[in-house]
């Protein structure tokens, strides 16, 4: 995953635009807002960068608002001076001011997603990491930036961890193939790094709840295995 931002530069500089997929999805947000249809809506964010990307869309948008509104406020004087002179066409300041309009509505769409975003009894942040070193870095990183947004982490994630997890409740002992830390070597092996980074996990975490979800030997495909990684995340 490469840096969001070389040195902490603004987005706007170093030619570092937020990209179309971030637009589309804050475009998306800002739509399920007023939408009655859903009680809750589920992102799935892409990889730490690109969530970052996402997240400081609405900062960047309403810098650039802001602009925009300076630069047509000032184009609708100028554009009301030239038809006092000429016996200009009324309609065009009409044009100008309607795009204020526009522009300061988008504004305001802005802020209350950033204030969707940042309250805790509307936003869940979930953070999803695997049992490795640099995958706990990334995600002690997410969570610092996100801590900097005001965007509330209570829940970590560990997915495909190697252990038995078939004291859960509703999991089949007989169908859960749980990997065999005792007489696979490799197995074994994996486990220990895999130790290593939840431990360290629950360190840097600490005051956050940590769920694991273990490795399963088949794809998580059904209800019923939708069902056991549901009770994973209880």
């Amino acid at each position: 995953m490469g840096e969001l931002l070389g040195g902490g530069d603004h987005p706007l500089a170093g030619g570092a635009m937020p990209g179309a997929d971030e637009a589309a999805a804050v475009q998306l947000l800002l739509e399920y807002l007023d939408d009655p249809r859903f009680d809750r809506v589920v992102v799935d964010t892409a990889p730490t960068g690109h969530t970052l990307r996402l997240l400081e869309l609405p900062d960047v948008m309403e810098s650039m608002v802001g602009r925009l509104l300076a630069v047509r406020q000032k184009l609708s004087g100028m554009a009301g001076s030239i038809a006092g002179l000429f016996g200009g066409d009324a309609d065009a300041d009409a044009d100008v001011e309607e795009g204020v309009d526009d522009l300061r509505e988008l504004s305001a769409k802005i802020e209350r997603l950033r204030d969707a975003l940042q309250d805790p009894t509307r936003t869940d942040f979930r953070v999803v990491m695997v049992p490795e070193e640099m995958s706990v870095v990334e995600s002690e990183r997410l969570v610092a930036r996100l801590g900097e947004f005001d965007i509330p982490v209570g829940t970590l994630v560990v997915n495909r961890v190697s252990e038995d997890l078939a004291g859960i409740a509703g999991l089949d002992d007989d169908w859960f193939v749980a990997p065999d830390t005792e007489g696979c070597e490799f197995c074994r092996r994996r486990w220990e790094v895999q130790r290593e980074a939840l431990a360290r996990a629950q360190d840097l975490f600490r005051g956050r709840e940590v769920r694991r979800v273990p490795l399963f030997a088949e794809p998580v495909h059904g209800e019923a295995m939708l069902d056991v990684v549901a009770a994973c995340l209880e």
